[in-house]
């Protein structure tokens, strides 16, 4: 009778208009969204490295010269003078791939010397052109990645290796929980529709949820995989496919490593579907205490919002913080961390929240049930 059900479920599913449209929504939205991306004006390596060189005009005209007639001023000095010339021969070797293990090899010196220079108190260098230790790391992590893996260290940001993480981020938090929750909003209509029919089958409403959140589950990731299918192809033959091993900064435990276009993919993806599967179950839970499906999605919506009011109002609301990890793509770089002031803000704990989330909402809706049906 389970399968049967399974089936009549399936078949509810597929006559579901409603459904549909968000999903085609949900898969233009990747080839869609990258016409606009498409026209960012984003900063190349050289451009960066441009602005490097141009920056220690400033901090050699403004360095104290009283400073260099001590021998820690003078050492000081050097170590800039010696970083001027690590970046103007980094720009030199942009210009040549073969070059790239001399660029990692200045990198990695540069950093060093920007590390020294932490350590020293930064003393005479104006707080605007301090680097800080956290970008110091990021540029070391990506360095070790492309000295270890033999890639190109300039790639280009518009083929579809590079472009499926940003449009990932893009949609992950609100725009993609919204979508889960419309989707699972009728999960419950029929048989709420059809209380009399429903309560005759011999199947139990536990068994029912659990059907009706893996149809739906799968319903979504099938949108999800096609959008990218979709955006996959569009990009490659527009574009190019670029190189999936090609490095992504991610963020854990209050570090950065760089980890392949691959694995971080796979991380937005287990994501998504570990939000969708605790968004789900909780639009069952709250739509059979409020009765109401409008009422249903507004509420998990607020609440999925509620972090980020209270720190805008600045209020402690460190308690929510793990309702703030929703929007993964902030996770994984590191962006909710900072925005949170909280190193425990990181792909690992935000996988555990939603597991146990997703097993608490089960709870409490197993026990409402059977508080509901238990004769007293």
């Amino acid at each position: 009778m389970r399968w049967n059900y399974i089936l009549f479920e399936i078949k509810m599913l597929v006559h579901n208009r409603k459904n549909w449209l968000l999903g085609i929504a949900l898969i233009l939205f990747f080839p869609i969204y990258y016409l606009q991306y498409s026209q960012t004006d984003i900063k190349t390596l050289q451009d960066q490295k441009n602005e490097e060189a141009e920056q220690f005009h400033s901090i050699f005209k403004a360095f104290p010269e009283e400073m260099r007639e001590t021998k820690e001023g003078q050492e000081i000095y050097d170590n800039l003078t010696e970083q001027a010339s690590l970046i103007n021969m980094q720009r030199f070797y942009l210009w040549d791939e073969e070059d790239n293990d001399l660029y990692i090899t200045d990198g990695l010196r540069l950093n060093k010397l920007r590390l020294d220079m932490h350590e020293a108190g930064n003393k005479g260098i104006h707080p605007n052109y301090i680097v800080p230790k956290q970008e110091i790391h990021k540029e070391v992590a990506l360095l070790d990645y492309y000295q270890k893996h033999h890639i190109s260290i300039v790639p280009d940001p518009f083929v579809a290796s590079n472009y499926i993480p940003a449009a990932l981020d893009t949609i992950s938090g609100l725009p993609f929980g919204l979508i889960v929750l419309l989707i699972g909003s009728s999960m419950l209509l029929h048989d709420q529709q059809n209380r009399s029919l429903m309560i005759g089958l011999p199947v139990s409403f536990l068994q029912k949820v659990v059907s009706k959140v893996v149809i739906h589950l799968f319903l979504i990731f099938a949108f999800l995989v096609a959008g990218i299918g979709a955006c996959s192809l569009y990009v490659g033959l527009k574009t190019g496919w670029g190189s999936f091993t090609s490095p992504v900064l991610l963020y854990s435990s209050g570090d950065f490593t760089a980890v392949s276009t691959v694995h971080y993919v796979l991380l937005q993806l287990l994501a998504f579907l570990l939000i969708s599967l605790l968004l789900l179950v909780a639009s069952v839970l709250v739509s059979r205490i409020t009765k109401n499906l409008y009422t249903t999605v507004l509420f998990i919506v607020f609440l999925l919002l509620l972090p980020s009011l209270l720190l805008s109002a600045g209020i402690d609301g460190s308690w929510l913080r793990p309702l703030a990890m929703i929007d993964i793509g902030a996770v994984l770089s590191g962006e909710a961390a900072m925005r949170f002031a909280s190193t425990s803000m990181d792909y690992k704990h935000a996988f555990l929240w939603f597991f146990g989330f997703t097993l608490a909402v089960n709870a409490v809706l197993y026990m409402k049930n059977k508080l509901q049906y238990t004769p007293r």
